[in-house]
């Protein structure tokens, strides 16, 4: 989305675009570490890359105003995932994230 804003010829200046392209940047090392932390089956790292790249992800739609029906759709929230993978993986999930945000609190 912004390379189409920044690159092709226009001239159109975005004032949004770098920050934006800084939210990518640390979406693609999110996930980087995400891949590291799967390799090692390291769940508490596991757990801290996914939640960089929703932060990433998140801030890359909010300053491109890609929110809400008309900006793709609106992502959802940790509380609907949650529910969501209940109904798939039944409640001991729900409990494991529990058990996750119980220990961050600690942190």
């Amino acid at each position: 989305y912004t390379s189409s804003l920044t690159g092709g010829g226009t001239n159109v200046k975005v004032a949004f675009a770098k920050d934006m392209m800084n939210d990518a940047n640390n979406f693609e090392k999110a996930q980087k570490q995400l891949v590291k932390a799967i390799g090692k089956k390291d769940q508490s790292a596991c757990s801290k890359a996914l939640e960089n790249m929703s932060e990433a992800l998140l801030a890359y739609r909010t300053t491109g105003k890609l929110l809400g029906p008309d900006g793709g759709g609106d992502i959802p929230s940790v509380d609907e995932i949650r529910r969501s993978a209940c109904r798939v993986q039944g409640r001991r999930f729900e409990q494991k994230v529990k058990e996750r945000d119980e220990r961050l609190k600690e942190v």
